[in-house]
């Protein structure tokens, strides 16, 4: 009788403790896979030990398809969304609620930018929905140390100084740029991401929001003579690594292996804050290679970047708690001074210490376009998808692949059948 008495014990008291240990998250964030995700994972770790509450983080390839399709059922209480398109959509959709029950309004004007809030406002509901949490730049010109400093470590205060270098070095037959961007079915974002830096660098914010809101046809001057300032580069005989009939064909993964090579005259690649994760791995950032703000005489503080958004499916006091601590200025402490870290704060108050000499570099120039609200979204995201992922990619693509001659002659073309998709 002992023995059975001793056993119940055990069961009872086995239970009692598994039950506490298995205990349901008190927040569910969902978001995608981030290159430094055990970083961040490290600092959710952190909030939940500051807040005593437990966070659980899914990730997800798809996260607006996710809450979507699965709405009814999802434990989400929190998301990451990728694109400012895909937060008013949800929130037009009433899945995720406006983010006015979560922060004040004051607080968040103070700490983001104009552009970065407007973007994730709905122009039905006149409702914002959602915050930027992190920023991942694009306008950066990458270049190899060696190969850079044996042409004389030049110095560029404008993309015409570039084009202008990249000539003279092409009369002696050697390469400037490695610009390979083929990637799949989506060929042609990189490009849209070269498009983007000459039209806010040139032309200014308030023509690239005329643009990316569509009201600003393809049709028009900023954006031919933009796209035919891609052709003064690409188009240049011995500019381009391998002819710009490679750009389209080879995979951009690789193209930081060709800029480090040896066997290429290559010195700079134009690419965003992915460029790094592309890089050998036994280079080393400051001494194999560096980067500097794509030059502009204009607007020479404008950055052009994408990010994640945090949103909210409900505002019950432990949510409220987590969105305001992943929203502050003060977070991410543990995540940035780490020697590895990628996270480039969207709040523009944020002075956590940064150890990682890149990352201080792009926080640096991030912050400076964001207080003079110069930070632009990718436009090609907040276009209607079938003209931004699709049709302006397509259209960019054939005007590369089809060289400096034709290219020009048929520009009319590829811009009336790209305008007439708006």
């Amino acid at each position: 009788m002992v023995n059975k008495s001793i056993v119940f014990i055990f069961i009872i008291t086995t239970s009692i403790f598994s039950f506490l240990a298995y205990k349901p998250a008190d927040v569910v964030i969902a978001g995608p896979l981030m290159t430094d995700q055990e970083l961040f994972n490290e600092e959710l770790k952190i909030l939940s030990e500051a807040t005593g509450l437990k966070i659980k983080y899914i990730e997800l390839i798809d996260v607006e398809d996710y809450l979507i399709n699965d709405n009814s059922n999802s434990e989400v209480d929190l998301a990451l969304i990728p694109n400012p398109q895909g937060v008013v959509n949800l929130g037009e959709r009433n899945i995720i609620i406006p983010i006015s029950k979560l922060v004040n309004d004051v607080e968040l004007m103070n700490n983001f930018s104009n552009h970065l809030i407007n973007i994730t406002t709905s122009k039905k509901t006149k409702e914002n929905y959602g915050v930027f949490f992190r920023l991942l730049p694009n306008s950066f010109i990458w270049y190899d140390i060696e190969k850079f400093q044996e042409a004389g470590s030049p110095v560029f205060q404008s993309y015409e100084e570039m084009v202008s270098f990249t000539s003279e070095r092409a009369k002696n037959g050697n390469e400037t740029w490695c610009l390979d961007s083929e990637s799949g079915a989506s060929t042609g974002w990189i490009a849209s991401n070269w498009l983007e830096d000459l039209i806010l660098h040139e032309y200014g914010p308030e023509i690239y929001d005329s643009w990316s809101q569509q009201s600003l046809l393809p049709g028009s001057k900023e954006v031919i003579l933009s796209i035919n300032e891609i052709g003064k580069l690409i188009f240049i005989e011995n500019a381009v690594y391998g002819g710009n009939e490679r750009i389209v064909r080879k995979e951009f993964r690789n193209n930081f292996i060709n800029l480090l090579s040896n066997e290429t005259d290559c010195i700079f690649s134009w690419s965003g804050q992915y460029a790094d994760y592309y890089m050998p791995e036994e280079s080393e950032f400051g001494i194999d290679y560096d980067f500097f703000k794509f030059p502009s005489t204009k607007n020479p503080d404008a950055m052009v970047g994408i990010g994640d958004i945090l949103v909210a499916l409900n505002d019950n006091s432990d949510s409220v708690i987590v969105f305001e601590k992943l929203t502050s200025n003060q977070f991410g402490a543990a995540w940035m001074i780490d020697e590895n870290s990628s996270y480039v704060p969207a709040n523009m108050n944020n002075n956590n210490l940064v150890t990682n000499k890149l990352l201080i570099k792009q926080i640096g120039m991030t912050k400076q376009a964001l207080q003079k609200d110069l930070f632009r979204y990718d436009a090609s995201e907040v276009m209607e998808r079938r003209i931004g992922a699709d049709k302006l990619l397509a259209s960019l693509k054939q005007y590369i692949d089809l060289g400096s001659e034709k290219a020009y002659k048929d520009l009319e073309l590829i811009i009336e059948d790209l305008q007439s998709s708006f």
